[in-house]
């Protein structure tokens, strides 16, 4: 078969593409700057994004099914308005003139609560948008919790703080969360590609809840950091984000700081919710955060640290 990818040349679509050449499947995807994208003989690119029709039409030419990554996670709430639903619709136009059979579309846990942000706002419509094409085409999505992994410079100011000797963090030391790596949400997606279930996944690594504490333990016996873990007061954090968006106003240069992303980083439940994606293994949080550090490190993003598993012997 041969999949259309949109979001090749982002944190979980490189992971994709690099497992979808390492089994054999064609793929043709779409990508502002194609030479961004993964070199393979096996993946053929299409220049574009997802306003133009064009490119869309081209991309879901002759192909068996779509995986739809690209969005936008933060910006202006039009901005991502126009990421997240318009470009969601308009892959979903594409699809239905080409005849594509199934799309599977990646949203978030943050759809659950599109109150927050204009970011949850945003995904939360994409997701209707989706489920209303599911009259004419097959279609699943897939709501990731927080993804990390190997080439993620979204959460790199996290983990500087994680594996400082001590960790200053915005959130709520009783807050519970679910976690994914990147390589295994891009196994799901590409599984989930040629099944038949419909409707909507949450997934994880399959452990279920974590706390922030749980994630500072497993770093503390990987590299003996983080020693101590403070929480900002929530009130702050949202004078902190009220500020960046006064900021973003003035100069028209939205960033990731936001009051809507401090309101997502201090809800209490961002656990995935069962039936999930049953599999055989999974990447634990050890194991990916040590592949994650190792990276970091060797790119020169964070400073060396001894990456010794301690927790066989605690």
């Amino acid at each position: 078969m041969t999949i259309a990818v949109t979001g090749g040349t982002g944190f979980v679509g490189r992971h994709v593409l690099r497992l979808l050449a390492e089994q054999g499947v064609p793929v043709q995807a779409l990508a502002r700057k194609p030479a961004a994208l993964l070199q393979s003989p096996l993946v053929t690119p299409i220049s574009g994004d997802l306003s133009d029709a064009a490119a869309l039409a081209k991309l879901c030419d002759g192909v068996d099914a779509i995986l739809h990554i690209a969005g936008a996670v933060s910006g202006t709430p039009a901005q991502m308005k126009q990421a997240n639903a318009v470009g969601t619709a308009n892959v979903l136009h594409a699809a239905d003139r080409a005849g594509v059979k199934r799309l599977v579309h990646v949203s978030s846990l943050a759809a659950r609560e599109p109150q927050l942000s204009a970011y949850a706002h945003s995904k939360s419509e994409g997701e209707s948008l989706v489920r209303a094409a599911s009259r004419t085409i097959s279609t699943l999505i897939i709501r990731p919790p927080a993804v990390y992994g190997e080439g993620d410079l979204a959460t790199l100011p996290l983990l500087k703080a994680l594996t400082s000797n001590t960790a200053i963090l915005p959130g709520d030391a009783q807050a519970q969360f679910s976690l994914i790596h990147a390589e295994d949400l891009a196994r799901i997606l590409i599984a989930a590609v040629t099944d038949t279930v419909e409707d909507v996944r949450e997934v994880d690594d399959g452990h279920g809840a974590y706390r922030w504490n749980d994630v500072a333990l497993c770093l503390r016996e990987m590299c003996g950091r983080p020693r101590r873990v403070h929480f900002i007061p929530r009130g702050l954090a949202m004078g902190v984000g009220l500020a960046a968006d006064g900021l973003s106003a003035l100069t028209r240069k939205p960033g990731m700081v936001s009051a809507g992303k401090m309101r997502e980083l201090y809800h209490p439940d961002w656990v995935s919710r069962p039936p999930g994606w049953p599999r055989d293994t999974a990447i634990s949080l050890a194991d990916g955060m040590r592949r994650t550090l190792s990276w970091a490190i060797a790119q020169g993003l964070l400073p060396q640290l001894p990456l010794a598993d301690r927790s066989a012997a605690s």
